[in-house]
């Protein structure tokens, strides 16, 4: 079968396995949306308004080359499933610009997209808002650790509050009660930590 879909990885700010399963509400109301629907790598496009053409394209090209039978054309983007981005902007009527947008910030804001992605995941900003998001989490990420505990001593030692050669009490201290005291003011997500802003 022929398609317009782009084929080819053009936007390196785009995760390779960021993509979407497109169809149509009117192929859907039919039953037949599997027959033209595909995965689409967002990858392919250089913006939202290159994916959404070139769905509309391949749309057009559906129509021509088997018209649905209630007559009407396939103009509704619907998407039914999704990979490689955060669940937040996922919806069947999705719109597109702020997902790019935000691919745009993360491969341009310093972080690896793990530690953004772990920031997506607690939910605590609403990823539509792309300068809202990545200002939240320029300040609020303290690094990654394997506990919180190990987290804890080094923000201790941040702070200056160890010495360098420790000696009693700081030999005493119960690193699980202070992380847990600690971790009133900071979440964390896939080893990530961030503070509570």
């Amino acid at each position: 079968m022929e398609t317009t879909l782009k084929t080819t990885p053009i936007n390196t700010a785009i995760p390779a396995d960021a993509r979407i399963f497109v169809t149509d509400y009117a192929s859907y109301n039919e039953g037949t949306q599997f027959e033209f629907g595909q995965w689409v790598n967002l990858a392919h496009f250089e913006s939202a308004e290159d994916l959404t053409q070139n769905i509309l394209d391949h749309f057009s090209y559906c129509d021509t080359v088997r018209p649905l039978e209630c007559g009407t054309p396939r103009e509704e983007i619907m998407i039914t499933d999704f990979e490689g981005f955060p669940a937040a902007f996922y919806d069947e009527c999705m719109d597109f610009e702020p997902l790019f947008e935000y691919f745009e910030r993360a491969s341009s804001c310093g972080y690896d997209l793990e530690i953004v992605e772990a920031f997506t995941k607690l939910g605590n900003y609403k990823v539509e808002d792309v300068d809202e998001f990545f200002d939240a989490l320029e300040e609020s990420y303290s690094g990654e650790f394997s506990n919180d505990q190990d987290f804890a001593y080094d923000m201790a030692e941040q702070c200056g509050d160890l010495q360098d050669k420790l000696s009693w009490p700081h030999t005493c201290i119960d690193w699980k009660q202070a992380a847990r005291e600690l971790m009133f003011d900071y979440y964390e997500q896939d080893g990530h930590y961030f503070r509570a802003c």
